[in-house]
């Protein structure tokens, strides 16, 4: 039970144990950080300087011949990162950059198999690989741990990018993109394409939809106001020309940013990226794709929008609308002080279910649930968004007062102490763990500079800055503890009276989806009709030919184009995690603990067995384990629990585990031996140890069930 497996939560052993495990620090800068960067001559090393905060060296290039941009992070992790992205602003929803996307990774001049990534995964140590289309930016990172690897990924998706076959064959931007399919003469035209059925589910989506008006209407002048991602309606306009003209312009080097990050090599970065950027010249007069600023408007703004329903969910009375609303918040960037308590702010509006904003919307019983994340800064400028879903039309005006009258409120008469000191250790806390879980710790601090990168490189903003947050963090401690009025007035500005303000409402219509797909329909019998008899064939020869081409097989040859790892470049030592064994409570509880170098955080699991809990009650085990950190206990409420967690510790959070036992020297164990734990899971700074056990305790044995 968990009396006796915490009985001794607060003893000098367990915090001995605990604090020795998060003791192990680095002292010294590790050699492959302290190293200078290298030269080289096609490359203009433009700044090397150090962040401090995540002991990371930051040297910043310039290819001279291609114009390419090159970030060089040292840093002593072997999860190394490559990242190459291109601004691709558009002006239309013909999804461009999202067809570019899944195109240029099928093959290339150097890797000439249908699917490279495909067959690279076969034989693959990679720890990330993928492509994201942002509304104003495409990028292509990969990682792996083995270096032999990570260069075989850097290779490919270099050449992907840069000498797509997608360029020079039209079947693929017919296969990933959209065209015409028929095998028979008699036989109605149709749409087929991967983006273009892609985007057709999106747009089947409510929310989808929602959230697509919502950024449109809140930058209704840039290329924000456009679907990157492409519109079903859209896309058949795109034709093979404007494909390969768009890659010409925005895939060109000289429009790229390019990332590497880890223990590698800095030298051999600099040798492979320049063979694949030499045969690039950057252009006297590139194509303009600076990200324009979206201006404020001085007056709310009104969309109503309709979406697919079923004609139970289109009665008038029918709780099925939905309602967002959303703030600009910036023309200028913001200060790093401004831009962290904006992220404080949103905590203590949107971030837990105790929160201000979010528990008045959510508890309000005018909708299902809450949509909207509250603040975003993804994209050139922040914004905030917040509404509901499920809402009946009478209410719709009630959802949207009670969002401002609960923002004016707060504006006035301000937040609890105890909530603004969760939120800010909250903060705190995420920047200085930078705990990104499977995601490459180094990807993630990509994707952070990246913003600074795209859009402020031309007013000469130092990139690493957006990485950097002890002094303005430091800043904001200071004006807090001097008592000044950090948030109220931050909410003011920003939200309470700033008019640049949309409200979207979503209408169910039962129709909608028979109208699409009757305007569909009209269009390519349109299209039919306008085709002599001989284009009719050739779409039909065309169609045959993608069909055999999918299903043909690479060649031997296209297929010994791929890297591939071997045995000889795997690392042969197996790697030993550092245990020290000991026991709690006279040797009834064992404790194994891992003295690893974890920045003065740790880690504390306490596992309590399941195997006397009746069959009968095992479906209840989920809800109990999530009941456990919202219903508070009989000295804390659910809102003081939740900002105690939050001032005290990294974070709670408890769960089961299920797994199969292990047999003998690591076999599958019998088919009915199971074990079954609750896992109660926290995080905290060394000296919080015991507060963060108090808490697990307490919750454990104490929660107001």
């Amino acid at each position: 039970g968990a009396h006796s497996l915490l009985a001794g939560r607060g003893t000098p052993a367990i915090r001995r144990a605990l604090l020795h495990a998060s003791a192990a620090t680095l002292d010294a800068l590790p050699p492959v950080v302290s190293a200078e960067p290298p030269s080289h001559p096609s490359f203009e090393l433009l700044s090397v300087e150090m962040v401090e905060e995540y002991t990371m060296k930051v040297a910043r290039y310039r290819h001279i011949k291609s114009g390419a941009e090159v970030i060089s992070a040292q840093a002593d992790d072997e999860n190394k990162v490559f990242g190459i992205a291109f601004r691709t602003p558009v002006s239309d929803s013909t999804g461009v950059p999202h067809i570019l996307e899944h195109s240029v990774l099928c093959g290339s001049d150097k890797y000439t198999s249908k699917e490279p990534f495909t067959e690279l995964l076969k034989g693959s140590l990679q720890t990330f690989l993928n492509a994201f289309t942002y509304p104003d930016r495409t990028c292509y990172p990969v990682a792996s741990l083995n270096t032999k690897d990570f260069y075989n990924l850097v290779n490919v998706y270099l050449d992907a990018v840069l000498s797509p076959r997608a360029k020079r064959d039209p079947a693929v931007f017919a296969q990933e993109g959209w065209h015409y399919e028929l095998e028979d003469p008699s036989e109605p035209l149709t749409y087929k394409g991967v983006v273009f059925n892609e985007m057709k589910g999106v747009y089947s989506s409510p929310e989808s939809l929602l959230y697509r008006a919502s950024q449109q209407s809140t930058f209704p002048d840039t290329t924000y106001a456009s679907d990157s991602g492409g519109d079903p309606a859209v896309i058949p306009d795109l034709t093979f020309e404007q494909f390969t003209a768009f890659h010409d312009a925005y895939y060109h080097p000289s429009n790229s940013r390019i990332f590497f990050y880890g223990d590698d090599d800095p030298a051999s970065r600099l040798a492979l990226l320049d063979e694949y950027l030499s045969p690039f010249t950057a252009p006297e007069a590139p194509v303009p794709s600076k990200i324009e600023t979206q201006r404020l408007i001085s007056e709310t703004r009104r969309v109503v929008e309709r979406f697919p329903a079923s004609p139970e969910e289109a009665k008038e009375d029918a709780p099925s609308r939905m309602l967002m609303l959303n703030w600009l918040l910036n023309e200028e960037p913001l200060e790093p002080v401004d831009e962290l308590a904006l992220t404080v702010l949103d905590e203590l509006l949107m971030g837990t279910r105790t929160s201000v904003l979010y528990k008045a919307m959510a508890e309000s019983g005018l909708g299902s649930a809450v949509v909207g994340g509250g603040l975003s800064d993804e994209l050139k400028q922040a914004t905030f968004s917040v509404g509901l879903k499920g809402v009946k039309a009478d209410d719709l005006p009630k959802a949207e007062m009670l969002a401002i009258e609960t923002l004016t409120k707060a504006a006035q008469s301000g937040f609890e102490a105890d909530a603004i000191e969760a939120a800010v250790n909250t903060l705190e806390f995420q920047l200085r763990e930078m705990n990104t879980g499977g995601f490459p710790k180094g990807l993630a601090f990509m994707l952070s500079m990246l913003p600074r990168w795209i859009y402020r490189d031309e007013e000469g903003a130092n990139v690493a800055d957006a990485l950097r947050f002890e002094a303005p963090l430091s800043e904001l401690k200071r004006r807090l503890s001097s008592g000044e009025k950090v948030f109220e007035p931050l909410l003011k500005k920003l939200l309470v009276d700033n008019q640049h303000r949309t409200v979207v409402e979503m209408r169910p219509d039962a129709g909608l989806a028979e109208e699409w797909a009757a305007a569909e329909r009209k269009r390519l019998e349109d299209a039919k009709a306008a085709m002599a008899e001989e284009d009719i064939q050739q779409v039909i020869t065309s169609t045959a030919e993608l069909k055999r081409a999918q299903l043909a097989e690479d060649s031997p040859e296209a297929l010994a184009t791929i890297p591939r790892v071997g045995l000889a470049d795997l690392e042969r030592k197996v790697k030993q995690v550092p245990t020290e064994h000991s026991t709690l409570a006279d040797g009834a509880v064992p404790l194994l603990a891992h003295p690893l170098p974890c920045a003065g955080v740790v880690y504390a699991d306490v596992v309590l067995d399941l195997q006397r809990i009746p069959l009968s009650e095992l479906p209840l085990l989920n809800l109990y384990t999530s009941l456990l950190t919202q219903t508070g206990t009989s000295e804390l409420d659910a809102t003081t629990l939740q900002r105690r967690i939050g001032a005290r510790t990294g974070g709670i959070q408890f769960s089961t585990m299920l797994e199969q036992a292990i047999g003998d020297k690591g076999s599958v164990g019998p088919a009915d031996a199971v074990i079954h734990k609750l896992v109660a899971r926290g995080k905290a700074v060394g000296d919080r140890t015991g507060d963060m056990l108090d808490l697990m305790h307490a919750m454990l044995t104490d929660a107001k069930l």
